[in-house]
């Protein structure tokens, strides 16, 4: 009588794992965020949010109906008549779906509630699949699913932002490839339904903002390579559906990002990085006269009013293209700048706590002001540099852990037959390291040094999932060593 009792206990194991596991992710971000106490624990908004808020109709609280640099986080907005062509994108879905059933008004806690719920689905899909190799491996989640409990990432859940959709698809992201690592061919369901998640997660990520577009590369590349059973193109189909199905709505981000803000990110790569780090000379090299080398390090939105010269109309309004192109030159000629702006993007992922965009509830009274905090915007020297001196932690640790995961991961090849589990924890870091690195280049050539410490926080995610995840291969070669050690003879 007791056989059929632990079939019947087997067969609801996992589904029992996979709810356990995304209602504990869910209610991590519920209390962190503090929804259940009605605390406000979110971001502030820099006039970002604006892009998403005003297309679905949203119209704040405030005493001026906007809602950036208000001190703190406006939570509360009334539903009217869309005031804007809002950027499209992923979190503007959730936005909408937050207003469903609304009474005319909005509280951004609905938002948060949202992702937190979204959080736990993605969650309890992946340890649905990763525990089809066992309840013990199913708790490599743990390693993406961690850095949520930092107020520094969970934070952006709270806001109008399109990066709280990005943090959602790279956290599918990680745990589709968590799942996929430890299960084996023959967990067909469980690898299909890991495939999924990963493919899905690229797409939300890279919807999300076009800067996050290196996640999507990665989830596709991941499923690629991915066998199921015996059918080799199982994992192809998912990459290629996934292409196919985020194609129409990435090529529309991308349209709306070049006719809104390729001005600004043209402006804000020529004269806040191409200028900083190749000096005044760097003039003819852009087509630029020598008197623009006195705008140096003024970004778009935040420096001293714009030159009024035709050669500054003629160069970022009528040719950005042409702009762009000879600073991506100037950069390919000089290596080393190249390298230095990528180190500065890495080492400004040390600051992802972003204290110059309050977390508590805004002030609703006072009037936004036409700008934000200077130095912490990245844009104007020496300000950025005083920014990234201030930082507690070693500069070089995020370039040495990107060196260390890439190098493991590459190694990791050579000797996967005698320690595989090893060799997947090292993997796993090289795949997230490698995704960190494409953010932040992305991020340094697509907008210079302009607000790159909120520009790369996606990475210091990444990051933090990297070191993790070596944490684990080393972890993984003690136990190795200690079952040697243990089963020697004497």
């Amino acid at each position: 009588m007791t056989v059929p009792a632990v079939r019947g206990g087997a067969r609801w194991r996992r589904p029992a794992l996979g709810l356990g596991a995304g209602g504990a992710a869910a209610l991590l971000v519920v209390l962190r965020l503090g929804l259940l106490t009605g605390g406000t624990y979110g971001v502030e908004d820099n006039g970002d949010g604006y892009r998403l808020y005003c297309g679905a109709g949203l119209v704040p609280d405030t005493v001026d109906r906007l809602g950036a640099w208000k001190g703190g986080v406006v939570t509360d907005f009334a539903v009217g008549t869309p005031s804007c062509w809002s950027t499209p994108s992923s979190a503007g879905l959730v936005l909408r779906a937050a207003m469903l059933g609304n009474d005319g008004t909005l509280a951004l806690g609905a938002v948060a509630g949202w992702y937190a719920v979204l959080v736990g689905l993605v969650v309890a899909a992946a340890a649905w699949a990763a525990s089809a190799a066992g309840t013990w491996r199913a708790t490599v989640l743990v390693v993406p699913v961690a850095p949520l409990a930092l107020g520094s990432f969970t934070r952006f859940l709270l806001s109008t932002y399109g990066e709280p959709a990005g943090l959602l698809g790279t956290l599918a992201v990680a745990c589709g490839v968590a799942a996929l690592l430890v299960t084996r061919p023959d967990d067909r369901s469980a690898r299909v339904v890991a495939l999924i998640v990963t493919g899905v997660g690229g797409g939300v990520a890279a919807t999300a903002k076009v800067a996050y577009l290196p996640v999507l590369v990665v989830a596709v590349l991941a499923c690629a390579v991915v066998t199921v059973g015996r059918r080799r193109l199982v994992g192809p189909a998912v990459a290629v559906v996934t292409v196919l199905a985020v194609a129409v709505p990435l090529g529309a981000a991308v349209e709306f990002q070049d006719s809104v803000y390729e001005g600004a990110n043209v402006h804000d790569l020529a004269f806040t990085l191409v200028l900083t780090e190749l000096g005044p000379a760097a003039t003819a090299e852009l087509g630029l006269p020598p008197d623009a080398a006195a705008f140096t390090g003024d970004g778009y939105f935040n420096g001293p009013p714009h030159p009024s010269a035709l050669w500054w109309s003629r160069a970022i309004r009528d040719r950005p293209d042409d702009t762009r192109s000879a600073a991506w030159a100037a950069l390919a000629r000089h290596p080393a700048a190249l390298t230095r702006a990528v180190g500065v993007g890495l080492q400004a992922t040390t600051r992802a706590d972003l204290p110059y965009l309050a977390s508590g509830p805004a002030d609703t009274s006072r009037v936004s002001p036409p700008g934000g905090d200077p130095g912490w915007s990245g844009a104007r020297q020496p300000d950025l540099r005083t920014v990234l001196d201030g930082t507690r932690r070693p500069p070089w640790l995020p370039t040495a852990l990107v060196l260390l995961a890439v190098a493991a991961a590459g190694s990791a090849v050579a000797w996967r037959r005698r320690a595989p589990v090893t060799a997947r924890w090292c993997l796993a870091a090289g795949l997230g390291a490698v995704t960190a690195l494409g953010i932040v280049v992305t991020a340094v050539l697509g907008d210079g040094y302009f607000e790159v410490f909120k520009h790369v926080w996606l990475a210091a995610y990444l990051l933090v999932v990297t070191g993790l995840c070596l944490l684990g291969s080393v972890a993984a070669e003690i136990g190795r060593a200690g079952r040697r050690f243990v089963r020697a003879p004497g």
